[in-house]
């Protein structure tokens, strides 16, 4: 933290200190005090004043702004300047709010967020739609596109040829190819040919916009923010709803491969296709094995890289993922999933994805059995039981408690795996439910400390104390590990990740895998809110200290704090 320097050191809102100070030499407290750190002010915070960049205003609710809403009453006048003007409305000239320029607004790129290149439609931009033919230089820069590449080869194995302004990515990576990601604008980048610097606010878990302030232009998970707060390049990413300020709008599923060409020779990307995720080395999409390794094209698809294409969430084939070596069982079947049972590894088992054979059919040749591997012990030399461990055998411990009835034969009433959650006294086991491994002592299947810890019943399930089903990376939820104990937070969000954000305890929160869930007054992560979308709430979160709209919807204008504003859900005017 650091003292607020007088605002004339910051040449804003001269008049505004003259109008404040009674005798015109005076310095008011709250140009003396501790700049705010996160946007709050006032008495409820450490002391904190407000500043120009968060705007000079503290409003009475104790927040940084410009408007009349924090200038106006209930103003806190030792915590900013109640009396900084609101800022003008954009009008001619000023740098473009929403993307567009140009036309009758008369709006500019230059100074904007969207790039600085205004395009003959009126968009501003940084490609060479924007910056090349047709720029209006009136209303931003346009340049000279002439050595722009065209095909996304660039450097000196690409004709000398310059990443920036092109379709491809502004970075020109080691080996000449233009595109936007960390493999691109990091170490051996061109920057002779491009530009060399990765964006701070690129996502790196797909998701964006207003709800996290990432954006999705060079993310790799495709350039278009939906909606939801999701990146992706169909069209439920790039169409309605569309977030512009973070990421593109214009395009989307048009860049999808329609015919199975893709690459550099047409510029089409296999992601969201129908014919495979990957394109090859000779420009076609698919996901064997011929498409999706060696010279697997990566900046139009999703290409195998080694051990990082092993399957984490089940799902395998078109997406290029394996599921040889994954938790899930070896066999791809044909609707993308990995398992061991028939259906995975018979007809339509997808061979380049992992193993295949006849499923459960498949006899053990080993002693290794079940879910692991998909074989089966009925039939070998090992014994006809195969164990919770995957192993074939004929002792009570291969043929009782958690045998697996798949992949071989088990004791009577052994294979009744719980199918409502409860366990023990019934007979029915966890080891293979969907509720969790551990049967409690008290009767219930799950995964969390109280049922895989002291007096849990070893007899229907797996007792390790629960800290098998702790989450170690943070994931949850769909990997069946809880957040409950974990480092990273008590709660599961409905993204399956540890926190303890109202992001993580609210809207979403899987109450399964969390020691705890925000049950009532549940901060909205997606902007809806009041009586008719859940009773989500505007207070907490993303969208804190906003109004709740009559149509259900966070925000700050007046059409939001005003007439109709759900008092219940959020602040209102």
């Amino acid at each position: 933290m650091y003292k607020l320097q007088t605002l004339f050191g910051f040449g804003l809102f001269v008049s505004g200190v003259i109008a404040q100070s009674a005798t015109g030499d005076a310095i008011p407290p709250w140009q003396t005090g501790i700049i705010t750190e996160d946007g709050t002010c006032g008495s409820a915070t450490p002391g904190w004043v407000c500043s120009p960049s968060w705007g000079a205003c503290c409003s009475k609710d104790g927040q940084c702004g410009r408007s009349t809403a924090f200038c106006g009453a209930g103003c806190q006048v030792g915590y900013g300047n109640c009396n900084a003007p609101a800022p003008p409305a954009p009008g001619p000239g000023s740098p473009s709010p929403d993307g567009s320029c140009g036309g009758t607004k008369q709006y500019k790129c230059t100074g904007a967020t969207y790039g600085d290149c205004c395009s003959s439609s009126g968009f501003c931009g940084d490609t060479a739609g924007h910056c090349g033919s047709g720029c209006q230089t009136l209303f931003g820069t346009c340049k000279d596109t002439g050595n722009v590449t065209t095909d996304g080869h660039c450097g000196p194995t690409g004709a000398d040829k310059t990443c920036l302004g092109s379709t491809y990515g502004n970075c020109c990576s080691s080996g000449g190819f233009c595109g936007d990601s960390a493999d691109h604008c990091g170490p051996g980048c061109l920057v002779a040919f491009g530009n060399c610097t990765i964006a701070a606010n690129v996502t790196t878990d797909g998701t964006c916009g207003s709800k996290n302030g990432k954006i999705c232009k060079g993310s790799g998970y495709g350039d278009c923010c939906s909606s939801s707060g999701f990146c992706g390049s169909a069209t439920d990413h790039c169409g309605a709803g569309c977030q512009l300020t973070f990421g593109n709008c214009t395009g989307g599923a048009s860049d999808i491969s329609t015919d199975g060409d893709c690459g550099t020779k047409n510029g089409k990307t296999c992601k969201g296709s129908t014919f495979g995720d990957c394109c090859s080395s000779s420009g076609f999409c698919g996901a064997t094995s011929g498409h999706c390794s060696a010279g697997c094209q990566s900046g139009f698809g999703t290409c195998s890289t080694g051990a990082g294409d092993i399957s984490t969430d089940g799902s395998c084939g078109k997406n290029g993922k394996t599921c040889t070596g994954s938790t899930f069982g070896d066999c791809c079947s044909s609707s993308g999933f990995c398992g061991g049972a028939t259906d995975h590894c018979g007809a339509g088992c997808q061979a380049s994805f992992g193993t295949c054979g006849s499923g459960s059919g498949t006899i053990s040749t080993d002693g290794s059995c079940g879910t692991k591997n998909g074989k089966t012990c009925k039939g070998s030399n090992f014994g006809d039981c195969c164990s919770s461990s995957g192993f074939c055998g004929g002792t009570s411990d291969h043929c009782s408690a958690g045998c697996q009835s798949s992949y071989g034969t088990c004791s009577s009433g052994s294979g009744d795996i719980s199918t409502d959650g409860s366990c023990g006294k019934n007979g029915k086991i966890c080891k293979g439910s969907t509720f969790g491994d551990c049967c409690s002592s008290s009767g219930f299947c799950g995964s969390k400390t109280d049922h895989c810890g002291a007096g849990c019943q070893t007899g229907f399930g797996t007792c390790t104390g629960g800290s098998s089903g702790i989450s170690t990376d943070g994931a949850c939820g769909k990997n069946g590990k809880t957040c409950s104990g974990s480092t990273f937070g008590k709660c599961c969000s409905g993204g399956g990740f540890c926190g303890n954000t109202a992001n993580h305890c609210g809207q979403g929160c899987q109450s399964s895998f969390s020691n705890t869930c925000i049950t009532t007054n549940i901060p909205s992560v997606d902007g809806s809110c009041g009586s008719s979308k859940g009773g989500l709430t505007c207070n907490g979160g993303d969208f804190n200290n906003q109004c709740c709209s009559s149509g259900g919807f966070c925000g700050t204008t007046t059409g939001h704090c005003g007439t109709g504003c759900q008092k219940g859900f959020g602040r209102c005017t």
